[in-house]
């Protein structure tokens, strides 16, 4: 009798082991994230994903998980995009800088009237010179918001990156593929129920002596089904 029952509990065990030993990564780290959110321990969503869910929540549950998308390694393409705004804002610096030399008596005294009366104006080449100015003004702050815009971006991705990898490399000196998955959520808030789409990250990548560099999933995006 006494083997009987232990035969009946590991039937009973069984199954349910199968169930869990059935769930994918990419569920066991989305499962994993919304219940570190669900009790408030931010120390784990901090290590699972780049972001946080919006709202308190209940109860939630994976529909389904997309089907990998692939595209090509993003860190070369950004540090790309630095470096040509850096050179675009090298030379309006460069060129800005020969025009008020060019013109810096007759910018002094613009600037000099200006101080006296901000309305003051200007007719005939100081007309002009005062309209230039002012183009070159704004198209030094435009390139330079655009140089900070890539920087972020590219500081973005090196966060993103070293979360993903398993072990300490320099994301810059990296090469492969970002490999992507869409994860549809839905999620008991309170008195209503919304489904999200949750993004997961995950990179495969060598280093500089051809060597696979280990990464895991991350969550990268959590946005609401529109």
């Amino acid at each position: 009798m006494k083997r009987a029952r232990n035969r009946s509990s590991w039937s009973a065990i069984l199954p349910a082991v199968l169930i869990v030993s059935c769930r994918s990564t990419e569920q066991e780290l989305i499962d994993r994230f919304f219940a570190a959110s669900q009790r408030g321990d931010n120390e784990t969503v901090a290590a699972l994903s780049m972001v946080a869910f919006p709202e308190e929540l209940t109860e939630w549950r994976v529909l389904g998980i997309g089907q990998a998308q692939t595209s090509p390694y993003e860190i070369p393409e950004l540090r790309r995009a630095v470096e040509e705004a850096e050179d675009a804002r090298d030379a309006q610096f460069k060129e800005f800088g020969a025009f008020r030399q060019e013109n810096y008596d007759d910018l002094a005294r613009i600037q000099r009237l200006l101080r006296q009366n901000p309305e003051h104006a200007f007719s005939g080449r100081l007309g002009e010179l005062q309209i230039a100015w002012d183009n070159y003004r704004e198209e030094r702050k435009e390139i330079v918001a655009g140089l900070h815009r890539a920087e972020q971006e590219l500081e973005g991705a090196f966060r993103r990156v070293t979360k993903s990898l398993q072990r300490e490399s320099s994301p810059e000196y990296l090469v492969g593929e970002t490999v992507q998955k869409r994860a549809r959520v839905r999620v008991s808030t309170g008195d209503r129920d919304r489904f999200y789409w949750v993004t997961l990250t995950r990179y495969e990548l060598r280093n500089q002596f051809d060597a696979v560099v280990p990464a895991r999933w991350i969550i990268t995006e959590i946005a609401p089904e529109s």
